[in-house]
């Protein structure tokens, strides 16, 4: 059986193929479309890529000045809170001076309330010895009624002071609170402009 090889080698068909067969007149006018419509393709197809990366680029242009505006006002923020921490933080320093003012106040009111405590009683020991031997001891109760109305003004003093201390400690714990959301606040906005 002779082989496929030996069968093409003896065979009719011309080893080369006519050129003109490839160029007819015919199949140039197709292939110049062809070639043009796929320029034309092409072309498009650059065309909707250009025009979508300029419209991201706008739209990324726009994020932009959007977050710078946002940066700008979250700088102005941070300077108006650095503003506002300082004025909270000098108020409370000044209720706190206020505050131990007033402590060392109440403690010097009790001691007096103490010395006074102590002279009404010693008053009141003498005056009971004196009414034993029937003697009237006006001067001692003069004292006596002194000594008492002192003690009056030294506990109401007092009550004031404690009054006064718990107003302060009630300014204290807002401005307390305030100042915990602002260092907060702060720290977010540093985090956020870093």
């Amino acid at each position: 059986m002779p082989s496929l090889t030996d069968n093409l080698m003896n065979s009719d068909i011309p080893a080369k193929l006519d050129q003109s067969s490839f160029a007819s007149s015919s199949c140039i006018p197709m292939a110049l479309a062809c070639g043009f419509a796929g320029l034309a393709v092409g072309g498009l197809i650059i065309i909707v890529v250009v025009y979508k990366c300029k419209g991201e680029k706008a739209g990324l242009q726009k994020r932009i000045i959007s977050l710078e505006n946002e940066l700008r006002n979250n700088r102005e923020d941070k300077e108006n809170t650095e503003q506002l921490v300082s004025t909270v933080l000098e108020q409370k320093r000044e209720l706190e001076n206020q505050r131990k003012q007033l402590q060392e106040q109440l403690d010097e009111v009790e001691k007096e309330r103490e010395r006074n405590k102590r002279a009404l009683q010693t008053v009141e020991g003498e005056i009971t010895q004196r009414e034993m031997t029937f003697d009237k001891p006006e001067e001692l109760l003069r004292q006596k009624e002194n000594l008492l109305q002192a003690q009056w003004k030294l506990d109401q003093t007092k009550k004031s002071t404690e009054r006064q201390l718990l107003n302060i400690d009630k300014l204290l714990d807002p401005i307390e609170f305030q100042i915990g959301r602002i260092k907060n606040r702060r720290r977010d906005v540093a985090i956020f402009i870093e």
